[in-house]
Order: structure tokens, then sequence, then C-alpha cells
């Protein structure tokens, strides 16, 4: 009896230490589950948060062409649409940056159980807006800085460059008047601060009225792109055109300096003249610091953190 009930009392005590253990075990079992779960959780949100707050900036220093209000309102529409909406408070905005600040709260599923109800997560991104330095997509045109943003007809018969030895303001990117067309409709890359392939001489009435007519008719069916106030980088008849210095010393085939990168909206091509309108433009590509055209040079976007 003694035995028997001696064996009882151990049974009694094993048991209870399997419950301790058991229980111990739980307990890091569900530790371990909320870190994977809600780890994960915390992982994902942060990424998102970073994407809106990142697509924020890059979005707001463009509407910073305009002015701050319009940045700002940018900004918040865009972070809005990205599920993470911030007000005036989350932004830091000078004449060149935007910066976006933004901590939301994470709940917890399985964390609860250790009295994790929830955890803060935050991003902050900042974005600064310059004038491009280098960029694709350019016209083969030149026009002289005191141009810009004045001037509304552009090559032979008027402001840019007229009489200068046949030159009517365009670049020769070779094969001819086909090249030149072909320029216009595909565009190419160049950098401020180097000297720019030759100058076209010639007028190329035809192949270039082809192409801007081109260009044009692309946009037929786009709303935004038949004003030049409204008109954006969607737009086909929006091109980049390179602003030089002078077209002083030009004789036929020459050699510019670029300055600046501008926007220029083609209203028409028309008894051998080109017409549009300048209009301040943000597009991809290398920002610098060149400031020769002001306003109206063509800007680029960077994120800096």
């Amino acid at each position: 009896m003694k035995r028997i009930l001696f064996k009882l009392l151990n049974l009694r005590k094993e048991s209870g230490s399997a419950l301790v253990i058991v229980a111990i075990s739980m307990v890091a079992l569900l530790g371990f589950t909320a870190l994977v779960i809600d780890g994960g959780r915390l992982y994902s949100e942060k990424s998102k948060l970073q994407k809106a707050m990142d697509a924020t900036v890059l979005a707001g220093a463009q509407g910073l062409r305009s002015s701050e209000a319009h940045a700002i309102s940018i900004a918040k529409d865009i972070s809005q649409n990205n599920g993470f909406a911030i007000t005036e408070s989350n932004l830091t905005i000078t004449s060149d940056s935007i910066k976006a600040t933004k901590q939301v709260n994470v709940p917890m599923t399985f964390a609860k159980a250790i009295g994790i109800n929830d955890v803060s997560v935050s991003a902050k991104a900042k974005a600064i807006i310059a004038p491009l330095k280098k960029a694709k997509g350019i016209a083969p045109l030149a026009i002289e800085q005191d141009q810009v943003p004045t001037a509304t007809i552009l090559n032979c018969g008027k402001t840019n460059p007229g009489t200068n030895h046949g030159n009517c303001g365009y670049l020769d990117f070779g094969n001819g008047a086909d090249g030149l067309a072909n320029a216009f409709l595909n565009g190419a890359s160049y950098e401020v601060g180097t000297k720019i392939v030759e100058t076209e001489p010639g007028g190329k009435q035809g192949k270039v009225q082809d192409a801007i007519n081109t260009l044009i008719a692309n946009d037929a069916g786009k709303s935004q792109c038949q004003s030049a106030s409204t008109a954006d980088n969607s737009c086909d008849r929006v091109v980049t055109i390179v602003v030089i210095d002078s077209w002083d010393g030009a004789n036929g085939k020459s050699t510019l300096n670029v300055v600046g990168l501008a926007s220029y909206w083609l209203e028409k091509y028309e008894d051998k003249k080109l017409y549009g309108q300048f209009i301040k433009m943000v597009s991809p590509g290398e920002i610098g610091s060149s400031t020769a055209i002001g306003d109206y040079n063509l800007f680029g976007v960077k994120l800096v953190e």
C-alpha cells in the first residue's frame, strides 16, 4: 500500500512538472509566433510607409516650381492616395527641398498575449529640386540664353539665330534632313557645360515640318497637351531644347557652349518658323547646379534621404 501511495505521489509531482514545462513552452511558442507574424507585419508596414513618403516628397518637390502651397497640396494628395495621409505639420519645406516625416501605430496580434498591443514605426524622406545637368530625349534645337523665356518663334526668320551664316537653330545629328527629323521624333542626350555637336545649317523645312506635325498629332487625344499652361511630361509636343551662351562666331558647322536646358511647348510650324512657348518643367535626369536661365531652366528631382 505504501509503495502504491508513493508511486501516486510521484506521478502527481511529474504531472505538475509537465504542466509547468508545457506552460513555459506555450509562452515561448507564442513569443516566437509573435516575433514572426507581428515582426513581419512591422517590416511590411515600415516598407510601405517609406515608399509612400518617398513618393510624397518626389511629387511634392515638383510643385515647388510653382509655389510652396502647390507643393504642399501635391504632397498631401499623393500621401493620401498611398494610404498614409499627412498634414502640413509632417512637412518641412525650403525653396528647393521638401521633407516628410510620418509615424504610425501598427496593431499587434499575437504580441498582445505578452502585453504589447501596438508598436509605432516611422519613416522620413527628403527630395531636392535643381536644374538638370544631363537629360535624354532632347530635340535638335539650340537657343541663346537671353531669348528664354521671351522668344515665341524659333529658327529661321526671327529671333534665333536668323542670318548667322545659314544657321536656323538646328543641331547636326548626321544624315542631313532625315537625321534632323529623326532627332525631333526620338531625341538625344546632352550635358550642360560641354560642347554640343556641330550646328546644322539650312532650313530643312519639309522634314522639320513633318516631324513637328507628327509630335503635335501624337497629342490629339490628350486634353492637357493642347495648352502650354497645362502641358506636362506626357506630351510629345513638349520638347527639351539646348540653351547656349551665344551664337556669336557661329559659321555654318560650328560648336557651341551649352549653359542649360529648357522645355518648349510646340504650337505649330508655319512659314518656315517654329511657334511655341517656353514652360517651367520637371523631368527625369541628372541634376546639377547651373542656373544660367533662371526659373525656366529644366529642373530635376532627386531623393537625398
